[in-house]
């Protein structure tokens, strides 16, 4: 939050899109005293300020997103639109990026999740905040694992998600934990790896994706 605090004092202006990866809830409130403090937004009863808190944003949200920000109903000159979602479909990224990519004038996104979600079409477009630290990492480096014991990681997710006590956005985590440790490894002499990092991304953000198959795929690649 404080890059985005000490950027905007020196520019005053706000970029048109944000992501926020992190603990959602410390985000929100810090955000919320930001936009009141420096910014002189109202968040509480004012039409220029929009939050919505979801578990999955589907292509249904982001529509009604899309339309809300299209409306002139606004009284202020900036509109405020905050999003909380533990995971967003590609449908529902695809409908945002047309926004993104021809934001309306003085209309500003926060996107706010525990964890990286975006495809990397609509990442291209916002600033990214990271308030993740590397003690919230996971501490197993994978690419050292032995075989079983990347499959046994596998079976820990999948089943988890299951029975209902992990989500999808788990198995992204590893995923973005894998590519972490690929790059610190050496882009160029990895990037067939990386490659097949980027196609798992795509297939997990599929609605009915095959989770236990993209990360057993991807344990066998790397």
């Amino acid at each position: 939050m404080q890059q985005l605090i000490d950027s905007y004092k020196r520019t005053k202006n706000l970029h048109h899109a944000y992501f926020f990866v992190g603990e959602p809830t410390q985000i929100f409130l810090e955000l919320k005293s930001f936009l009141e403090r420096n910014v002189g937004i109202k968040t509480s009863g004012s039409s220029d300020f929009w939050h919505g808190k979801f578990n999955t944003l589907n292509i249904e949200g982001a529509r009604d997103i899309t339309e809300s920000q299209g409306r002139k109903d606004f009284g202020g000159a900036k509109k405020i639109f905050v999003i909380q979602a533990d995971f967003i479909t590609e449908e529902a990224q695809n409908s945002l990026l047309k926004v993104f990519e021809e934001p309306t004038a003085g209309t500003h996104f926060f996107i706010i999740s525990p964890q990286e979600i975006l495809l990397p079409t609509l990442r291209s477009r916002v600033q990214v905040i990271s308030n993740v630290s590397e003690s919230q990492s996971t501490s197993r480096t994978v690419l050292d694992m032995k075989m079983v014991e990347r499959l046994s990681l596998v079976k820990e997710i999948t089943e988890g998600i299951s029975d209902e006590e992990k989500t999808k956005q788990d198995a992204i985590t590893l995923l973005n934990q894998i590519e972490k440790e690929i790059y610190e490894k050496g882009v160029e002499k990895n990037s067939s790896v990386l490659k097949v990092c980027e196609e798992s991304r795509l297939s997990l953000y599929d609605r009915g994706a095959p989770v236990k198959i993209i990360l057993e795929n991807l344990m066998l690649s790397i």
